[in-house]
């Protein structure tokens, strides 16, 4: 064994392909900056080349790690000149460690077959340069520098190669970190991130201390209120602020003054109002600093997604995503009815179907459309009281934003109950009921503009044998209006499953989780975007909307779901092969929702066109 821990490394690489980009880096860093790796099949016995440097030569690179170097430069050779390649350097590295007669017999045999200058690279002036200016190569290719050679912390080489950028933070802002991990992993960046490393066995904050020393090209500690509160959290900024532009606090919190003096000198990346505007921080501050993406796009998306599912179930093809949000658009006005009497509990549940209307108080409603005639004791005015809401921050106590989401809610209800929808008082939703000729099935057109239909009611049948038992579902819309960061108003569609007996009653408590398990443990991503597309068109008014009331005071919500292109996808047939998996999962998912029939079923939905 050799006494020289890079030179037993290099002797028994096992990964050829790592190797060829070791060498690759290595020789950039040599003085070949131009170099253009192949590698692969049909690179016709170069694994890399180089156009022209600066004295105009053309170059060819060949790598090996086979014994027999000698054969296989003479057959690199042969196979460069049959190609008619003709290199006027061909440079040549191989893991063997050559003595200067050898040396001196490839340059010889290089220049009178082939007329070509040979740059020999081989296992000694490797290692020169491994421990001398290139020795953050090591750190960076793990696989041939090994443990326990080269020791690992966190599942990083603690070799010193200043080429990481560290994310620390602790337990209660695992969801801001990882997110900033991986969005930063798809920008081409390299990350370690305290809460997705392999850290068992290890003192985390040795771990976290010696990458700071060894690797870290940036520290981003997540400041919270938690954090500042941790001393020893504390302590590791303070170490990483003593080196120069070496931290960037990352704050979700008001209190960033009770950091030590030593960091309150440095401005944060702002994460307490949007992520976003956080990560347009941090990406600015990289920029100047001039640490550059070392990761190209795919390889960072591969990582990234690679942190969100292990298996390997995606790809790196754009395909569509989307949510079960719709675009609303409501009246600018709003109107305020006194009325001479209170509504009794009855009239005001048969009203509800007719009219959108909000309660400021027993005796005044207020809503976006008059009334339809003769519905309610109206106390008479000439002219009905208006006012614009965007502008008066509330009514009578009440909040006009809060005003303004109810009354879209139950404007949507209203056009339930006119499609014919039948409310249940138990759940609170407007269902969709058998029709006399069977099943709804509702025609749509998806998403790629195919036409087909869904199924919005059915039968499904629980237990076997003697024991099984039919019972029924409808699907149900119920609907979140909301006021997004843009100033737009839209609505979240969650599509509820309504569970009955064949006599119409409804299940109570767990049995009715046990229920919707059965109807919808087949549905993933697919079915469920079909059936949201079911339940939204179904309500159509006019093809692409859905609306009450007309011009300025109509409420119009589109029925074509927001929609992005996501630059990587999922493999369908990866995820189809992985029957136990999925079946772990939904089994998850039934002990998560199920256990509490009032969850809504969908939140966003990922279609493929596969």
């Amino acid at each position: 064994m050799s006494a020289d821990p890079i030179t037993y490394c290099l002797e028994r690489v096992s990964d050829y392909r790592d190797f060829e980009r070791l060498c690759s880096a290595l020789l950039a860093g040599a003085g070949y900056l131009g170099i253009d790796p192949l590698g692969g099949t049909g690179d016709e016995g170069r694994d890399a080349i180089m156009r022209r440097d600066s004295e105009g030569n053309i170059i060819v690179f060949a790598y090996t790690v086979r014994v027999d170097w000698k054969n296989k430069l003479k057959h690199d050779c042969n196979r460069v000149k049959s190609k008619g390649h003709d290199p006027d350097v061909f440079v040549f590295v191989c893991t063997e460690a050559l003595s200067a007669s050898e040396k001196d017999f490839a340059n010889k045999i290089v220049s009178d077959e082939y007329g070509w200058n040979l740059d020999l690279f081989d296992l000694e002036r490797i290692r020169v340069q491994l421990v001398g200016p290139q020795r953050h190569l090591i750190a960076q290719h793990p696989s041939i520098f090994t443990p326990p050679f080269f020791p690992q912390l966190g599942g990083q080489s603690i070799s010193e190669s200043r080429d990481t950028i560290l994310i620390d933070h602790l337990t209660r802002d695992h969801a801001l970190a990882t997110w900033l991990a991986r969005r930063l992993s798809l920008a081409g960046f390299q990350v370690w991130c305290h809460g997705t490393a392999p850290l068992a066995g290890e003192n985390a904050d040795e771990t976290i201390r010696k990458l700071l020393e060894t690797r870290a090209s940036l520290y981003l500690p997540i400041i919270s209120t938690e954090s500042l509160s941790n001393d020893v959290f504390i302590e590791r900024c303070t170490i990483a602020a003593i080196k120069e532009n070496g931290v960037l606090p990352c704050s979700c919190t008001e209190m960033v003054t009770k950091l030590p003096s030593r960091l309150t000198k440095i401005v944060p990346a702002d994460f307490k109002n949007s992520w976003n505007i956080g990560l347009e921080h941090v990406l600015t501050r990289l920029k100047t600093l001039g640490i550059q993406p070392s990761l190209d796009p795919d390889k960072g998306r591969k990582i990234a997604l690679n942190d969100y599912l292990p298996t390997h179930v995606t790809r790196v093809i754009p395909e569509p995503v989307f949510a079960n949000v719709f675009p609303l658009q409501l009246p600018a006005t709003m109107l305020i009815f006194d009325i001479q009497r209170q509504l009794l509990d009855t009239e005001l549940i048969e009203l509800r179907k007719r009219w959108a209307f909000v309660e400021l108080n027993p005796h005044r409603l207020i809503a976006f459309l008059p009334p339809p005639p003769q519905t309610i004791p109206i106390v008479k005015v000439r002219n009905t009281p208006e006012f614009l809401w965007k502008e008066i921050h509330s009514k009578d106590g009440r909040k006009t934003y809060n005003i303004a989401n109810e009354l879209a809610r139950r404007s949507l209800e209203v056009v339930c109950a006119q499609k014919g929808l039948e409310y249940c008082a138990d759940r609170k939703v407007f269902y969709f009921p058998k029709r006399n000729s069977g099943d709804w099935n509702q025609p749509i057109q998806h998403v790629d503009g195919r036409k087909t239909t869904v199924q919005l009611t059915g039968q499904r049948t629980k237990g076997w044998g003697s024991q099984a038992s039919l019972f029924n579902y409808q699907l149900a819309p119920r609907f979140s209006p909301q006021y997004d960061v843009d100033g737009n108003w839209n609505v979240i569609v969650n599509v509820y499953i309504r569970v009955t007996n064949l006599e119409g009653e409804n299940f109570v408590g767990k049995e009715i989780g046990r229920r919707r398990k059965i109807v919808s443990k087949s549905w993933w991503n697919k079915e469920w975007l079909a059936r949201l597309l079911g339940v939204v068109q179904a309500l159509q008014t006019s093809e692409g909307y859905i609306k009450i009331g007309e011009d300025r005071r109509a409420v119009i919500m589109q029925t074509k779901p927001l929609s992005w292109h996501c630059p990587v996808g999922l493999d369908v047939k990866a995820i189809s092969a992985m029957s136990d998996i999925g079946q772990e999962i939904a089994e998850y998912r039934v002990r998560d929702v199920y256990e509490d029939e009032d969850v809504e079923q969908t939140t966003d939905v990922r279609f493929n066109h596969e």
